[in-house]
């Protein structure tokens, strides 16, 4: 026989490498099912880390690349429901930040039902139905989004599980939101805290605290509200999530404009517009820079709210589909220009708000920006054209039945009427007005301009006195709410009521308004004020003896700012300096740890008013408080309530 060779045993005896170098086309079926199963498995791993960093796309408010990555996730696990399922839930927030409400229900509406949510985990299942409860929601079916949370709400309850409890619960507080449910809404938001907080879920927790802050801003509990917001960007940290930062701090700022803190609400939106532009979501950061023009405009920053609003424009010109957003800014700019005197240019503008709003039928915002064309056309001397604007945003005001916006148009229809001398016409309308400016629920800046129209109708019936009451009056708010410009504006209205009798006092009110006009760069306010200061001169009437305001008419100026603690305490202020003629006024009231702090003031800048606060806190005994009062030159009077500090 011949002998066998290397070649022939090996030939007899094949191993699976051989084979493959042989013959490639054939191959071992468990050994492919093993490869295919590794890729596979490899693959989901893959898809179910791009699903967690496009959930990090979302905090980042990246929403168009987290719609990119996730159609391509989704079209990558069609094997694994799951991971579907979990992505279709991602998408279907991304569109719902991007404001796509019905494509995304669409994209998760196949899970509503029982049959549709077959073999996926608890986890994922619960996550679909939420966000289909969210999703009916938005696209206004709340009926629809309560009920399917309800149901979630007590399958989850028998299985106990913390973190589905978490997100059903601040689901359903949005919701109710929605429908102005507050005290059931931040009832939910409580809950959902709870739950988020055994769990140690971050963004569990700070949507909670969003939540809560939310809630509490609708209710009037703005201190606690801001208290939410806070915990929510400490909770957040240092986590990239500006999308989430930007409404917690724009929401913030919301709450301090409430509670008349200008410059807290500034810092506030500094911070939201800051997040904003790390984000893609130009809408809302125009939004916020046009928040911050208005209340750098309202401090007398105007520069630096010339620059936020015109950053403002710029973003809303890149993005702005639905004319929602320009009219509110050329409104803004149109307001700015004219408290500038700047009246051709703000006219421009304004009528550029109201054509535009006009266009995309937004009534809203032609009733805004025609009551303030309306302003402006009074200062042009366009009193015809501005009659003609406050009928035209009374009728729309009544139309969307914004309460507001018809004493907004009644005001300035009731100054166009008191400009043609139609005296008994414009009473009527601020009657109407008056009956219901010192509701709590209202504007208090629109108290403050019904009182201003009071005034200033008084002075035309000769009645200067009165005049002065309603003027007083209405620079007590203003000075409250911290608007410079319309603060010194009233001073100058002041001192035409001090015109009839009291030339110095007169002066005095038209030399500060004079002086805070030039500062804020009025250049109008400076001209009136020094055309007053001049015919005051050349007239330099007798002075006589002021007349003291009787004492129905004070207790009715007190009565009257009683339902706010902060203006009635500056009207307290207001009242003693008018009547003892003291160059500087205080009320100071106990503060934290045994010191004392400035509640109101007149007179003296905040870091004098601390110091004589802590002068009087070092006074120890009622001698050494008459000894300081005495080196202060000053009285020192204690005001003790039978029922409150």
């Amino acid at each position: 026989m011949k002998p066998r060779n290397e070649k022939d045993s090996a030939a007899k005896k094949p191993s699976a490498r051989a084979d493959e170098e042989a013959s490639p086309g054939v191959v071992q079926l468990s050994d492919a099912r093993r490869v295919a199963q590794g890729r596979a498995s490899a693959s989901r791993a893959i898809l179910a880390q791009d699903l967690e960093e496009t959930r990090e796309l979302l905090d980042r408010g990246l929403a168009s690349e987290a719609e990119t990555r996730l159609r391509h996730i989704i079209s990558g696990a069609r094997g694994d429901k799951n991971l579907l399922g979990g992505a279709r839930c991602l998408l279907s927030m991304a569109l719902e930040m991007r404001g796509r409400f019905i494509e995304s229900l669409e994209v998760v509406k196949a899970y509503e039902s029982a049959e549709g949510r077959r073999g996926l985990d608890a986890e994922v299942s619960s996550a679909l139905r939420v966000q289909i409860g969210l999703a009916h929601n938005y696209n206004g079916d709340q009926p629809k989004a309560i009920a399917l949370l309800n149901s979630e709400l007590q399958d989850a309850e028998e299985s106990g599980a913390d973190a589905r409890l978490g997100a059903i619960y601040v689901a359903l507080a949005r919701v109710y939101r929605h429908i102005t449910e507050y005290s059931i809404a931040r009832d939910h938001a409580l809950k959902s805290l709870e739950h988020y907080r055994l769990t140690g879920d971050w963004r569990g927790m700070a949507e909670s605290y969003f939540s809560i802050g939310l809630t509490s801003t609708h209710v009037g509990r703005y201190e606690e509200a801001i208290e939410s917001y806070e915990q929510a960007a400490k909770i957040v940290g240092d986590r990239p999530a500006p999308y989430l930062l930007g409404r917690v701090y724009n929401n913030m700022a919301g709450a301090y404009w409430f509670l008349r803190r200008p410059h807290d609400g500034i810092r506030s939106l500094e911070m939201a517009v800051a997040y904003y532009e790390r984000t893609e979501h130009k809408a809302s950061a125009a939004t916020g820079y046009n928040n911050l023009g208005i209340n750098l405009t309202l401090i007398g920053e105007f520069e630096r709210a010339q620059e936020c609003l015109r950053r403002a424009l710029e973003l809303a010109l890149q993005v702005d589909q639905s004319g929602s957003l320009e009219p509110m800014i050329y409104d803004s700019l149109g307001d700015l220009k004219m408290l500038r005197g700047d009246l051709e240019e703000a006219e421009q503008y304004l009528e550029r708000a109201v054509r535009i709003s006009k266009e995309h039928g937004n009534k809203w915002y032609e009733r805004q920006a025609m009551c303030t064309l309306g302003r402006c056309h009074l200062l042009m001397g366009k009193t015809d054209e501005a009659r003609a604007e406050g009928e035209e945003a009374l009728a729309l005001a009544s139309k969307i039945e914004d309460r507001q916006a018809v004493y907004e148009a009644t005001l300035l229809l009731a100054e166009a009427r008191l400009r043609e001398g139609a005296l008994d016409e414009c009473a009527a309308l601020l009657e109407g007005v008056q009956e219901e400016a010192d509701d709590p629920t209202l504007d208090i800046a629109v108290t403050a301009e019904t009182q201003r129209l009071r005034g200033l109708l008084a002075l035309e019936r000769g009645d200067s006195t009165h005049a002065a009451h309603h003027l007083g009056r209405s620079h007590s708010i203003f000075e409250m709410l911290g608007d410079r410009y319309r603060s010194a504006r009233a001073k100058l209205f002041l001192a035409r009521a001090y015109a009839v009798g009291q030339p110095e006092r007169a002066a005095e009110q038209a030399g500060l308004a004079a002086h805070a006009f030039r500062e804020l760069g009025a250049r109008l306010g400076v001209e009136r004020a020094e055309e007053f200061l001049a015919e005051l001169h050349q007239s330099a009437p007798a002075e006589h003896e002021e007349p003291t305001a009787t004492a129905q008419l004070l207790t009715l100026r007190l009565a009257e700012a009683a339902s706010s603690r902060e203006l009635l305490l500056r009207e307290l202020v207001a009242v003693v300096q008018q009547e003892s003629k003291a160059n500087r006024v205080l009320i100071i009231e106990p503060g934290e740890q045994g010191s004392s702090r400035v509640a109101s003031a007149h007179g003296c800048t905040a870091e004098e008013g601390v110091a004589l606060a802590a002068a009087l806190d070092a006074a120890a005994t009622e001698q050494e408080r008459e000894r300081v009062a005495r080196e202060m030159d000053a009285s020192v009077h204690l005001l003790r309530g039978s029922s409150a500090p």
